[in-house]
């Protein structure tokens, strides 16, 4: 005859089987959170505002987040960056690999953080789904054998929310100074060419091979993108002096910008004929002491000298212009009541025309022209003061370049200093 095990033994066994069976299981991942539903604005612009609300600060970096936030598994997101140092991005880029997203980024080597190193660390860990992510890193820039960077600001999503092919067009890195020490903005398109157009452009750059006759436009009405570097010597192969060429007076120009130097000297030569041909010119740019002077001297003597406003943002809390914009409005290319924004990576240095690797967007848009315009003006009239001789003089720390040399290195082909 069996023996029977005692019903108060045979609960204990069984209670023991279940507090044992969790225990094995918690050593399992824990699933990541869904996506979420965030679809950013298409055809659209955002800016931040260093000196305002967390939330005006955060405008761009949060709307970025939100996107690889609401990204899917088995979709893709690819970034092309010169700087990363802001933690939650980092985190928001593990947890959608861990999703099951594709992550894809491509950051310059002109630093190491905490941030990259853990990115480049996480996105090679394995996941229960067949996705691929990664972090790679180019010397100098991917198409450049001399001093250049990644410097495109691209974030791309194949698809976010309720939206596919999703470009964004940036002057800002995920990190601390695009958020609270300079003036950035993001324009989002919701364009199938143009997003294939920037995911041929991202894989361009992954073989790090030397290919500085890159350059290349692609056309999506009313937008066109164009990519760099672009290979020549002389004015007549830059692409904004070609843009101001074709821009008849009386018209309205306004172009910011982070960085200028005496090798493109001949921009701020052109802005002053045009102003004295009929058109209204003016510029708002950072520059200043210790070490922040991002504005060769002889760009801005030639500015004052055409009569052209100029204002510098550096004075006032330290901010600084991290947008490189130019606005038209009046008569490009023979078409009159015309009001373009043109958004850029690119700052105007040689390195960023030649060597590095930049977009540009053209928006042929009365609408995004006006917001453009309206953020030129907030900048302009609150967080500037107008550039004058004695301010000029008083900014630099250095001797200015002759713009035909190239023997001081840092003055073009150098990180931004603030990044």
């Amino acid at each position: 005859m069996k023996k029977l095990v005692h019903p108060l033994v045979a609960l204990i066994i069984l209670a023991l089987g279940m507090m044992i069976m969790p225990s094995a299981q918690a050593k399992a991942a824990v699933p990541p959170p869904p996506p979420k539903s965030y679809t950013p604005p298409a055809n659209d612009v955002v800016f931040n505002n260093p000196a305002g609300s967390p939330a005006e600060q955060l405008a761009v970096m949060n709307q970025v987040k939100d996107a690889v936030d609401s990204v899917p598994g088995g979709s893709y997101i690819r970034f092309a960056v010169y700087s990363f140092s802001w933690n939650p991005m980092a985190t928001a880029l593990i947890t959608a690999h861990k999703r099951g997203v594709n992550v894809r980024l491509l950051v310059d080597s002109h630093t190491e953080t905490p941030e990259i190193r853990t990115l480049r660390s996480e996105l090679k860990k394995s996941t229960p789904y067949s996705n691929t992510s990664y972090l790679k890193t180019c010397t100098y820039s991917c198409m450049s054998s001399k001093p250049s960077f990644i410097h495109s600001h691209l974030y791309l999503f194949s698809r976010v929310g309720n939206a596919t092919r999703v470009s964004m067009i940036s002057s800002a890195n995920p990190a601390g100074t695009g958020i609270t020490e300079s003036w950035n903005n993001t324009y989002t398109v919701d364009d199938s060419t143009l997003y294939n157009a920037n995911v041929d452009n991202f894989n361009d750059m992954l073989p790090d091979k030397t290919n500085t006759d890159y350059y290349h436009t692609v056309e999506s009405p009313p937008y066109k993108e164009y990519f760099f570097p672009r290979a020549g010597s002389t004015k007549n192969s830059d692409t904004i002096y070609n843009i101001l060429n074709d821009v008849s007076c009386p018209s309205t120009i306004k172009i910011t910008t982070y960085f200028w130097t005496n090798l493109r000297l001949y921009l701020a030569e052109k802005l002053s004929d045009l102003k004295k041909k009929g058109c209204s010119v003016e510029v708002i740019y950072p520059d200043g002491p210790g070490g922040q002077d991002t504005i060769e001297s002889k760009v801005t003597a030639e500015l004052l000298d055409g009569k052209i406003p100029t204002y510098n943002t550096r004075p006032v809390n330290g901010l600084y212009m991290h947008n490189k914009v130019l606005l038209i409005n009046g008569t490009y290319q023979g078409v009159a009541g015309q009001k373009i924004v043109y958004t850029t990576s690119q700052n105007l240095t040689k390195t960023s025309l030649r060597d590095s690797n930049e977009v540009m967007l053209r928006i042929p848009d009365a609408r995004i022209y006006g917001k453009y315009d309206a953020n030129f003006a907030f900048i302009r009239d609150n967080y500037t003061k107008r550039v004058t001789p004695s301010s000029a003089a008083a900014a630099k720390t250095t001797a200015g370049l002759d713009s035909a040399r190239d023997t001081r290195i840092l003055s073009d082909n150098s990180p931004d200093p603030d990044e």
